[in-house]
């Protein structure tokens, strides 16, 4: 006997469904009268005039195969129950039932009536679903079961979601993406756990005192201020960083504009304080804000402190706010003089990985156009992922790391002008050339600095290649084609030297992305160099530890005298004069490129200090430092000695004037520096030609 929760309610003839939800096998709800619920929140005329379909056949009268199974047992038609829309669910059920499907485990391949992949989900799906948010339900928060997961989406997909893409159970819910599995496309599901079955972790993991609160934000940071701050935000960081929404912020357009205090309220706080903490550095360019930051003290090492503690404890219940207020952490600028002069931490490079894995369990690495979410979430969805993207392959590039992210594992398409919308509706408005190019620029710029990871820096490559100049040298020059081509699609105003300041003070295109540029052209000479000097013979090793317990013998100390080994200069070279001359070519275009380095950081003015620089700015400075040297040190000949020796000190010049003005230099200055203050002949082994190049800076550049 069927339980009574599961049974239909009875509908007389004068309670049949309307139109709509009839024609939508949904279940329809009145309320004594009137539109149904449907209809009132859709809008919709609420209408019974068309007359109720005719009754459908039986299972048995259309297949020869009747209602059996493969092993010939009958299946009964059934219905699934939703806890919350039962109607809903038996419509479909009853509208499926007519068209059974069977399991494809164990089919004979050769009955073609029974092919693997023939049939599709089971009876009970309702035919629509609405258009839901996953990052706002108000359930909980949303993890995806990936295709290994313990929930195997292929099983989820046979369950039985209602209208909104949910099935409920106690605390903890599944939901449909909607939209797939399609040709090419996984099942895609989320589950959607109650924020308090993770109060205790959080409690544990917490790394403040609890005071990170609105109460303590809006103390620090009045959100009167605060509107100007997002509105500063919008203009100056969003080109470069498009990590928020401005359609939730209530912005229509892509010009300054200050939002409403009641969509602040609805930003949480680990996210507000990210916003506010990014734009402080921009709060000369507000009338009211300057003249309040020149008396009072600065907040924002307080609030990047909020930050920091909120994203630890929510990162066990993450939305993409989380996400947001975590990349905006990682671009901070360093502020007190040692950290300015010293490397990252590995840290950061850990809290990339973070990163990078609450990327993942929000599913941003999927494809989301198809889903059933809002325009604004889709849009949203899209450009975080690239974000994280961009953030994975620079550092892993410039910090020398195996990458997190791999091909293979993500399939979001390119961002095009639809992802940079603004309002609830593709329509409002399109973002300016200014808010949309950079970033999609910077991408194509992180898609070729992974291909240059890939062909150069990985251990196995670096292993192959690491001697091979003729390899090294093919390669580097289809991926010198590639970042010509992609400097070549530039706007004219945005090329270089020709880009001009405009009279608010910004360029026309973020600089830090023409340095990006420089600096994979950098990577891909760097590559090329290293067979152009063979490395000398690794140091002997002697364990004295190991010597003395097994030998009663004692140790020859004439053994360790290493004065004997012979230099690198006296070491066999491979010839820069080739039959083609590719050796010699390639080190005067290695050349042109440290020359044309030193010239766009002299030519760098007060509008690109103040500008927005990504944080891996500063290590790309230092690389570059480390770039000169390197053809100092391997100048096969007095010649290119002398050249190197003078862009060594052009760009030393340089960044001791520009980092008065701008701090990111410091970390490339200390490198070079440090060489110079413990004396390059005593920190490496040069070629006699070097020395001489060294000793007597008077000698004149060829």
């Amino acid at each position: 006997m069927s339980s009574p929760l599961s049974a239909r309610p009875y509908r007389s003839k004068r309670q049949r469904p309307c139109d709509q939800c009839r024609g939508r096998k949904l279940g329809c709800q009145t309320d004594g009268g009137g539109a149904c619920q449907r209809c009132r929140s859709a809008k919709l005329d609420c209408t019974f005039d068309n007359p109720p379909p005719k009754r459908a056949r039986t299972v048995e009268n259309l297949s020869p195969f009747g209602a059996q199974s493969v092993d010939g047992n009958t299946f009964a038609p059934q219905t699934c129950d939703s806890n919350f829309t039962r109607e809903s669910s038996l419509a479909g059920s009853l509208r499926q039932s007519v068209e059974p499907r069977f399991p494809n485990i164990g089919l004979d391949p050769s009955n073609p009536g029974l092919s693997p992949g023939s049939g599709v989900l089971g009876p009970g799906r309702p035919p629509t679903q609405f258009v839901q948010s996953i990052d706002q339900l108000e359930h909980g928060n949303a993890q995806l079961f990936g295709a290994s997961s313990e929930s195997d989406p292929w099983l989820l997909r046979h369950c039985c979601f209602d209208d909104s893409g949910m099935k409920y159970f106690y605390k903890v819910h599944f939901r449909n993406a909607g939209g797939v599995p399609t040709a090419q496309r996984i099942p895609i599901h989320f589950m959607i756990s109650s924020e308090e079955l993770t109060t205790s972790i959080k409690h544990e993991t917490r790394a403040g005192v609890g005071e990170a609160t609105r109460e303590r934000l809006d103390f620090l940071v009045p959100p009167e201020y605060g509107r100007r701050l997002v509105a500063l935000f919008v203009k100056y960081v969003f080109p470069a960083l498009p990590i928020i929404s401005r359609s939730q912020l209530g912005l229509t357009a892509a010009t300054y504009q200050l939002p409403e205090l009641s969509a602040l309220e609805k930003v949480p706080v680990h996210l507000l304080a990210a916003i506010y903490a990014s734009a402080f550095p921009f709060v000369a360019h507000d009338d009211y804000l300057c003249v309040l930051s020149t008396y009072n003290a600065s907040p924002v090492e307080t609030l990047w402190r909020m930050v920091y503690e909120l994203v630890t404890e929510e990162i066990h219940s993450p939305r993409l706010a989380v996400l947001q207020a975590a990349l905006l952490y990682i671009h901070q600028m360093p502020k007190d003089e040692t950290r300015l002069t010293t490397a990252d931490t590995p840290f950061l490079w850990s809290f990339v990985g973070q990163i990078v894995g609450l990327a993942c369990s929000l599913g941003l690495h999927i494809e989301c156009r198809m889903w059933g979410i809002p325009a604004w979430e889709k849009r949203l969805r899209r450009r975080l992922w690239w974000a994280v993207y961009a953030e994975d392959k620079w550092r892993s590039l410039l910090m020398g790391r195996p990458p997190y992210i791999h091909p293979a594992e993500w399939d979001v398409s390119e961002l095009d002008e639809g992802d940079f919308l603004v309002g609830p509706r593709q329509g409002f408005s399109t973002s300016s050339c200014d808010t949309e190019i950079p970033f999609r620029y910077l991408i194509n710029l992180a898609r070729i600095g992974e291909e240059i990871h890939d062909t150069f820096y990985t251990l196995r490559a670096s292993q192959f290649l690491n001697a091979n100049f003729i390899a090294s040298a093919e390669l580097g020059r289809g991926l010198l084609e590639k970042l010509n081509g992609w400097y070549s699609s530039l706007p004219e105003t945005f090329r270089l030297p020709n880009w001009s300041k405009s009279v608010n003070g910004l360029a026309p295109y973020p600089t830090s992305i023409h340095f990006a540029y420089l600096l994979l052209v950098v990577y891909v000479y760097r590559a090329m160099l290293r067979p152009m000097a063979r490395s000398s013979d690794p140091p002997l090793i002697f364990d004295l530890e190991d010597l003395s317990a097994t030998s009663p013998l004692p140790v020859d100390e004439s053994i360790l005298d290493f004065m004997d080994l012979p230099e690198i200069g006296s070491l066999p070279e491979i010839a820069i004069s080739d039959e083609f001359g590719t050796g010699d070519a390639t080190l005067q275009a290695a050349e042109k490129c440290a020359s044309i380095l030193v010239n766009f950081a002299r030519r760098l003015t007060s509008s690109d200090f103040t500008a927005f620089w990504y944080s891996w700015s500063r290590i790309g400075f230092a690389t570059i430092s480390n770039y000169l040297m390197l053809l100092l040190v391997q100048a096969p000949n007095m010649a290119h000695a002398v050249r190197g020796k003078h862009l060594v000190d052009s760009w030393l010049q340089v960044l001791r004037c520009q980092s008065q003005s701008f701090p990111l230099v410091k970390l490339g200055l200390a490198r070079l520096d440090a060489l110079h203050w413990a004396g390059l002949g005593n920190t490496f082994v040069l070629p006699v030609h070097v020395q001489a190049a060294i000793v007597n800076p008077d000698i004149p550049e060829p």
